[in-house]
């Protein structure tokens, strides 16, 4: 299966918003209150991603394959300049372990290496063992942060990783 990357445009933006959808219920699923996972709409996301692309206040990659997206990463620069924020990192459940979370990451490596970016930041749910996995294996570990919130009586709480980029 051959990926290609590249910045994505508001017309992506339906099918972004659809990939953040599903994925975040297939990722989630079980993880988190299920009535918190479906209070993301895709009316919703829609609406989120008309804006930031419309914006530019991320950065946004798709990755495609025969013309259909399948999946895409976003990041902005944090108030720190020399370090990024990865925001979200969502793909197609149909092409998990193909290695396209792989390709995107070090895509946006390379543009923050290009920028003089030393550290990439992300938040991660706390019992998302996959995930977690997975950034370790980028080179990710744990910093000393975490944001929670409540949900009709239950606690989420994701937990900061980062990474330090070498020149």
């Amino acid at each position: 299966m051959a990926f290609r990357l590249r910045k994505a445009r508001l017309s992506d933006t339906q099918e972004i918003a659809s990939i953040h959808v599903n994925s975040w219920k297939s990722a989630f699923e079980g993880l988190m209150p299920e009535r918190y996972i479906n209070s993301y709409t895709l009316e919703d996301r829609n609406f989120e991603w008309f804006k930031v692309l419309k914006s530019g206040s991320e950065s946004v990659i798709i990755a495609e394959n025969k013309s259909r997206l399948v999946g895409f990463i976003s990041y902005s620069e944090s108030e720190d300049e020399d370090s990024l924020d990865l925001n979200k990192l969502y793909l197609c459940p149909s092409i998990y372990g193909k290695g396209v979370g792989y390709l995107l990451m070090k895509q946006m490596e390379s543009e923050a290496k290009t920028a003089g970016i030393k550290l990439i930041s992300l938040y991660v749910l706390d019992n998302n063992q996959l995930a977690i996995n997975f950034y370790s294996k980028q080179g990710f570990e744990f910093g000393d942060g975490c944001e929670s919130e409540e949900f009709e009586g239950e606690a989420i709480i994701d937990l900061l990783m980062e990474k330090r980029l070498l020149a």
